[in-house]
């Protein structure tokens, strides 16, 4: 299938999906509604609308959430006690003027316990398991404390 034919194909779907819209004065088409394109199996492309439902928080759970989050809430937890996505949590503590960062890097005591750790020759994944957080956060503290992280092959062998 040639390329020609392929845009003709879609713009003919295309076309015929517009025509079918009942279109009178009092209908308006969104337009901000973000398309998925996608192949079928004879190499077509098809256009498909995403369905998504955007979460609209209440000003009650907007209050609770800036709560929680003050008393040491992750935007994970939070966004899974109200059943909707962690960046609106995030946007919603940024829009109350509240930074969201991450909690485990500004603990100061956990990041003294990595470093000890780590200074004891045990591995970011031991770490992150012995202390309930990943092994990015265990470098990623490492990091912010100009620690050089060491590659595998720099470890004693056991």
């Amino acid at each position: 299938m040639e390329l020609s034919q392929l845009y003709s194909n879609t713009f003919l779907k295309i076309t015929k999906y517009k025509h079918s819209l009942p279109i009178d004065s009092s209908t308006s088409v969104n337009t901000t509604t973000p398309k998925r394109k996608t192949q079928n199996a004879y190499g077509e492309t098809e256009v498909r609308k995403i369905c998504q439902n955007q979460k609209i928080l209440s000003e009650d759970e907007i209050k609770q959430i800036v709560q929680d989050y003050e008393r040491g809430l992750s935007t994970y937890k939070l966004a899974k006690q109200f059943n909707c996505h962690r960046y609106t949590i995030a946007n919603t503590l940024k829009k109350k003027g509240i930074e969201v960062t991450n909690q485990c890097a500004k603990k100061k005591v956990l990041a003294e316990i990595i470093m000890q750790m780590y200074s004891e020759w045990y591995k970011p994944q031991e770490i992150g398991e012995a202390l309930g957080v990943s092994a990015d956060t265990v470098r990623r503290i490492l990091k912010q404390n100009n620690v050089y992280i060491r590659k595998s092959w720099e470890y004693p062998k056991k």
